[in-house]
């Protein structure tokens, strides 16, 4: 099945075999992060995917037992976006190792002057969870496709763009996930508000974006291959991961890629508050 976890090449064919895989997990490139609900088991392997497990603590402090409790999966990349986070989030489905940030994209200044927006799963959410917001800090963002349009230039790209009555640049980002049609609004577009109490929206985001790089990679685990490229859209770079078979064309520097793709990062430490 093509899955967030096929895309980094864990591609199971249930729930019951990726635990499986998750469980045989070799020791070497992984480390135990301590947080407040736990432990983050953070596995890398040398093509770049990770998975993060969350180990939550079970018992009483005497008898501290870990159980694994959810697994998140992630790309170790180059990508650079500089944000600055104005909300965290837990969503209903969340467990406590998860979250999103909505978080403006190439901020200017001051609160509310930026390139864009986005919301953002955040891969290690629980070392956050206390930060005050807002703050200031660079975000690495793994994207993981959920449909993929490769062209083979910019040209291509433009005349792709012919008649449509949205067009966009060969740089742009659009919060996808922010939004949903609603029959009460007419079928309108209805805004999810993160600081609704309800707040429930997925960390999607339709972008385009210039392939900078690109390779084949693949997983020392599963011995299965995946596309991993360094891609430049709005506000920065995000690195943009693949199944292969999510990709039809040629995928090289030089390409437009355009698509809707969930967006998990990895906050690196700011500048402070903003």
């Amino acid at each position: 099945m093509t899955d967030h976890f096929s895309v980094i090449g864990f591609n199971a064919g249930s729930a019951e075999e990726l635990a499986e895989m998750v469980r045989k997990l070799p020791d070497t490139g992984a480390y135990s992060q301590p947080c407040g609900p736990g432990y983050y088991y953070r596995w890398q392997s040398d093509g770049g995917g990770e998975l993060w497990v969350h180990l939550a603590k079970q018992g009483g402090q005497a008898d501290e037992k870990l159980g694994i409790v959810g697994v998140t999966p992630f790309f170790h990349g180059k990508g650079r976006m500089p944000v600055r986070v104005m909300k965290k989030r837990q969503r209903p489905s969340d467990n406590a190792f998860e979250g999103a940030a909505f978080v403006e994209i190439e901020p200017g200044p001051r609160p509310h002057q930026c390139a864009t927006v986005a919301l953002l799963d955040v891969v290690d959410y629980a070392l956050w969870a206390n930060r005050v917001t807002p703050f200031l800090a660079q975000a690495q963002i793994a994207a993981f496709p959920h449909d993929l349009a490769i062209f083979s230039s910019e040209r291509e790209f433009a005349d792709a763009q012919i008649g449509e009555k949205v067009p966009f640049s060969p740089e742009s980002l659009f919060a996808s996930g922010l939004f949903s049609s609603s029959a009460e609004a007419g079928g309108h577009a209805v805004f999810h508000d993160p600081s609704d109490a309800e707040f429930n929206a997925p960390s999607r985001a339709f972008f385009t974006a210039r392939v900078l790089a690109s390779e084949l990679r693949r997983n020392s685990v599963t011995g299965q291959s995946f596309h991993a490229a360094l891609v430049k859209t709005l506000g920065g770079t995000i690195d943009l991961v693949a199944d292969t078979s999510q990709v039809h064309e040629e995928l090289r520097p030089g390409c437009i890629v355009q698509g809707e793709f969930w967006l998990c990062a990895r906050l690196i430490e700011g500048n402070g508050h903003a």
